[in-house]
């Protein structure tokens, strides 16, 4: 095996998908094998005593909102993807209605799992490429906004350099539909002309398809974007803003975000730039913590 090919099976990877939803599962799961690797872990890890917490905990905080997260399914499941290894998985009985075993075979039998021998070695005598393969494996998935987020939780403390292609024209595109203001707070800070903390911002993610087009773009200052990305607020059908019952904090964010709650956001002027409700579904559907 290698580089080349190691890389093109794990963009490959199979994810479980019904409709348009996200499932960062796997992902979530190779992420937290190579940043171990990186500081590293050896080639395995144990299902009871590391993937079953930290992974959950993964999954919890970049996962969609879900009342259950299961981080035994990517664990068992990469299995089938060309480049995971289990050990003492012999004894475990699947599930009647499928063929993962619960958590609880996985526990009694001790096993364990990682990247198998030949993509263990690759990793482990490359660093550089190790990185470059994390950086992958996390921009084909979450914004930008979220990943230093979500390398600290790994314990790596660096920042990746974007690899993602920019459409030039969207950032510019948005910013004028919106006259240069924030779409929820108004901000419009400059320094002299050129304005500053104001970005565009995709609703539906580019990772599962959203376009790079107004439609699909809000201008936002810095807060509200993290904010919209993180899912602690959200844009309803009829343009208000939502916010998630879960954000708490002091009196600057009562200002920042819980004064903005059921507030209507500005929209372009021209109706043929208004964002898209398809759009806001998604994201309330995928992203939204409420």
């Amino acid at each position: 095996m290698t580089p080349n090919d190691l890389r093109a099976k794990v963009l490959s990877v199979k994810r479980w998908s019904r409709a348009d939803q996200r499932a960062p599962n796997k992902p979530l799961m190779m992420a937290y094998a190579l940043a171990n690797y990186i500081k590293g872990h050896g080639q395995m890890f144990s299902y009871e005593d590391e993937v079953d917490k930290d992974l959950h905990l993964l999954l919890k905080r970049f996962g969609p909102s879900r009342k259950i997260v299961h981080p035994e399914y990517p664990f068992w499941r990469l299995i089938n993807d060309g480049f995971w290894r289990l050990d003492n998985a012999e004894e475990c009985l699947p599930r009647k209605s499928n063929t993962d075993p619960p958590k609880s075979e996985l526990i009694k039998y001790g096993v364990t799992g990682g990247f198998n021998d030949e993509a263990y070695q690759l990793l482990k005598s490359d660093t550089q490429f190790a990185m470059d393969l994390l950086q992958t494996i996390l921009s084909e998935s979450f914004p930008e906004s979220i990943i230093p987020e979500i390398t600290a939780q790994l314990g790596l403390e660096f920042t990746f350099r974007q690899v993602q292609k920019r459409e030039p024209n969207f950032r510019r595109e948005v910013l004028n539909a919106y006259n240069g203001k924030c779409a929820i707070c108004g901000f419009d800070a400059r320094l002299n002309d050129e304005l500053f903390a104001l970005e565009a911002a995709h609703i539906k993610w580019k990772q599962f398809n959203g376009p790079c087009s107004v439609n699909n773009g809000l201008a936002l200052c810095s807060i509200h974007h993290k904010a919209l990305d993180k899912g602690a607020i959200t844009i309803t059908s009829d343009m208000h803003v939502k916010v998630a019952s879960s954000v708490n904090g002091g009196g600057i964010v009562e200002s920042l975000i819980w004064d903005y709650a059921d507030k209507k956001i500005h929209q372009p002027r021209q109706s043929n730039q208004y964002p898209l409700v398809q759009y806001f579904d998604w994201h309330d559907e995928n992203v939204f913590r409420g």
